[in-house]
């Protein structure tokens, strides 16, 4: 894939997940080893931001 093709897939990705998010009263992230990436950490983010209860797998510290 090129560059632009990749990020075009990325904003597509993005959004869809935060739509989805639209539709959830909550989020379960799964943060094995207390990892969050950064688009995890935006979708956490936009949960909260949006009244969505978000819930880790493991404590987050």
């Amino acid at each position: 894939m090129d560059e632009g093709t990749l990020t075009k897939t990325k904003e597509m990705l993005d959004d869809m997940h935060k739509r989805k998010i639209d539709m959830a009263d909550s989020i379960y992230v799964i943060n094995v080893g207390g990892y969050i990436g950064d688009s995890t950490r935006s979708e956490i983010e936009y949960a909260k931001n949006h009244g969505k209860e978000v819930r880790y797998l493991e404590e987050v510290r």
